[in-house]
């Protein structure tokens, strides 16, 4: 009876540590676009907020007039009051995600998504930040 408890309990821990992961998602959507060099991207940010904003500035040169488009879009508090979700929530639902996608000419050449677990940081845009810096050839002029 002990075991069986136990086995319950670790599975239940394990579930809910792992029931909002950081793992993210990065995913290359056109190869060839990829391969291009990036030496400009233009920033658009969904919703608008000064410190997101700031923390992308201060990472890469972003020019107005540039044909590749790095789209930020991000939500925080997630709340969910479907009762469909009652497992997801005991288990810690995300409270907040991530989405960086490049475009060239609105076609989607780069995605990157994360759920979060608080509020967006700093650091969570610095990781997203080198994890597409990582994937693709970005260089600034």
């Amino acid at each position: 009876m002990n075991k069986i408890v136990f086995f319950i309990g670790t599975f239940f821990l394990f579930l809910f540590l792992n029931g909002c992961s950081d793992n993210h998602i990065s995913f290359i959507h056109s190869k060839i676009l990829a391969k291009e060099e990036i030496n400009c991207m233009r920033l658009s940010l969904f919703p608008p907020k000064e410190s997101i904003q700031k923390k992308f500035l201060s990472l890469y040169p972003f020019e107005k007039n540039c044909n590749k488009e790095l789209m930020v879009s991000y939500k925080e508090s997630i709340v969910c009051n479907s009762s469909q979700n009652a497992q997801k929530k005991a288990l810690g639902m995300a409270k907040s995600y991530l989405r960086l996608e490049l475009k060239k000419e609105n076609i989607l050449v780069y995605s990157y998504y994360i759920d979060l677990a608080d509020s967006i940081g700093e650091e969570d845009i610095e990781n997203g930040f080198s994890v597409m810096e990582s994937t693709l050839p970005l260089r600034a002029k």
